[in-house]
């Protein structure tokens, strides 16, 4: 189901890594490796939503994380909820610098990061065809 979720992505080869990437995130998540899980997880939202928005032929200026939930919510292409829930789990991946670990309270929980890693697939099942 995942997969015709993404269909959009029809390089066999990024369909390839965007699958290894969502299960080592969830190996990591699942071992209790919280920081590079949500690493992992950020980085195939961000992948997911940069070729999303060039499968509906959307050009970008800037190429970030931040841009690609931006452009997301100006268009309409993701349900309010979903564009939220992906700005969380991008906040989320920013904790990881080292310079915002400034006590245990700004530590990535296991939970955290089994939550990025289940995002991923929330997220998906908003990908719309008709946009």
């Amino acid at each position: 189901v995942f997969g015709r979720k993404i269909a959009f992505v029809t390089d066999p080869f990024k369909r390839d890594v965007i699958f290894r990437d969502i299960e080592q995130a969830y190996a990591l998540a699942k071992a209790g490796f919280s920081k590079p899980a949500v690493i992992l997880a950020g980085s195939v939202i961000e992948e997911l939503l940069r070729l999303f928005l060039e499968s509906k032929g959307i050009s970008l200026s800037n190429n970030s994380f931040d841009t690609y939930i931006k452009t997301c919510i100006e268009k309409g292409l993701l349900k309010s909820a979903i564009h939220r829930l992906t700005d969380s789990v991008r906040h989320f991946r920013n904790l990881v610098h080292l310079k915002e670990e400034s006590s245990s309270r700004h530590t990535i929980s296991k939970a955290t990061a089994k939550g990025a890693v289940a995002s991923i697939f929330t997220i998906a099942n908003d990908f719309r065809r008709d946009n």
